[in-house]
């Protein structure tokens, strides 16, 4: 803006009033002169209250435009001409940001009305509440999900469930969700968030309806639950089974049963050996099944003194029944009489699982040297470590974190919770499970257990 108008014309008046003042003082003074001062004072007063009538008419109208933006009017008239070119160019500067707040106000506008469209038109039920608990927008899918309107109070989603109203108002939340079912039987998931401005707190809630994902999860939970018995109990079964065929093997010959005299110490040693392990596994598995049964849930530790390389040495002649078991190798190496304090069942449970999966894993890929699974026991610190190691291919970074998820699974026929449940064993019995690669490209699965 040209601001050399107003600047003159403010100069000049203070000039004309300067001059007048000098010249009133000096007749009277100087050369006293009664007429003449009053002359000039009448004057200067006029003078004076032209330069205040400019300012004021100046002031007077930017006053009343600046009320017109508070006031959101769009109707204001700018003067074109007032016969002042100082005050006209003001007017220009006005009227060129008066276009602008026009512009904006019709582009935010258009947004607001885009952005009701929007949502009103979203599948998701919307709405928010004031402090008061009244609702101050919704939108029809809101309206057809909860059968509330504009200006009710929250306190009618009583007719829903007691507890939603006091979930929503309840000030602690932030961002949280619950599902409460309607008269309808829809089951709704409600999202809370709020917003706070300078002015009030605004509460946002988005409601769904989530009956068919719940419906279809339920279902699927059911299957998954299943493969899970399932993957359990052939866990159990096989090792009973093919160890029973065994020791059936040492006592007869054809369809007779051989004398005692025929009997060796080894074949006796080897048949307690197995005995002892379908009597573990068929009491761990019947344990396992009687909790599942109550709710699923695992089994309560039965917290003792446990052997682990007794532990160990039964895992391993437990897993030598799996299938290709026979072309894999196992190298054992951990020391005699470590023990630690833990639930026998349960681990053994844990490390049978993860010499399956690496005994099933070897097998499927065609490895150019010895299929190799180590299991080790360490001491580090005041931790214990049992580590089932194979040197099959490494597990992806990008699968790392996915493999202790429940369900998750790369195998066609798995049910995906092994290790997953294996995880939550440990958790139960005080260890925790981790992955990891050693430096000769073997891939580590560590059970820890604090000394």
């Amino acid at each position: 803006m040209n601001y050399k108008n107003f600047y003159l014309s403010i100069s000049l008046r203070l000039l004309i009033l300067i001059t007048l003042s000098v010249l009133a003082a000096y007749y009277i003074w100087v050369d006293t002169n009664i007429p003449y001062v009053v002359g000039i004072s009448l004057i200067t007063v006029l003078v004076a209250i032209n330069t205040i009538r400019y300012f004021n008419k100046l002031n007077q109208w930017i006053a009343y435009f600046i009320l017109g933006i508070e006031n959101e009017d769009t109707t204001l008239k700018i003067p074109q001409k007032s016969g002042n070119n100082s005050i006209d160019e003001v007017y220009r500067g006005l009227g060129r940001l008066y276009d602008k707040y026009k512009e904006a106000k019709v582009e935010n506008s258009t947004q607001e009305e885009y952005f009701k469209t929007v949502i009103d038109q979203s599948a998701t039920g919307l709405f928010s509440i004031n402090e008061e608990g009244r609702i101050i927008n919704i939108n029809p899918a809101a309206e057809q999900l909860i059968s509330l309107s504009y200006h009710q109070h929250i306190n009618s989603l009583a007719s829903i469930n007691e507890a939603l109203p006091p979930f929503i108002l309840n000030d602690k939340l932030r961002n949280k969700s619950t599902i409460f079912e309607n008269h309808h039987g829809q089951k709704l998931l409600f999202k809370v968030s709020r917003i706070i401005t300078p002015e009030e707190s605004i509460t946002l809630i988005a409601v769904s309806d989530i009956t068919k994902e719940l419906d279809i999860s339920e279902v699927d939970g059911w299957v998954k639950l299943a493969r899970t018995l399932a993957h359990e109990i052939m866990n159990s079964i096989t090792p009973i089974t093919t160890l029973s065929q065994v020791i059936l093997g040492y006592f007869k010959k054809g369809n007779q049963v051989i004398s005692p005299s025929e009997m060796q110490e080894i074949t006796i040693k080897n048949s307690i050996k197995g005995l002892e392990v379908i009597e573990d596994r068929s009491s761990g598995l019947l344990k396992f099944v009687e909790n599942y049964r109550k709710f699923t849930k695992l089994p309560e530790p039965v917290i003792d003194i446990v052997d682990l390389s007794d532990l160990l040495d039964k895992v391993v002649l437990a897993s030598s029944t799996f299938a290709g078991a026979k072309n894999v190798r196992i190298d054992k190496n951990y020391e005699e009489n470590i023990s630690i304090e833990t639930d026998d069942d349960l681990l053994t449970q844990v490390l049978i699982n993860l010499v399956k999966n690496a005994i099933e894993h070897l097998n499927e890929i065609k490895l150019d040297r010895q299929p190799i699974i180590k299991l080790r026991v360490t001491q580090n610190n005041d931790n214990i470590v049992l580590s089932v190691c194979n040197n099959g291919l490494p597990i992806p970074p990008e699968m790392r974190e996915q493999i202790f998820i429940p369900f998750f699974t790369t195998k066609e026929s798995g049910s995906g919770i092994g290790l997953s449940l294996s995880k939550q064993i440990l958790l139960k019995l005080g260890g925790d499970i981790n992955l990891s690669s050693d430096s000769s490209e073997f891939t580590c699965f560590n059970v820890t257990f604090k000394n």
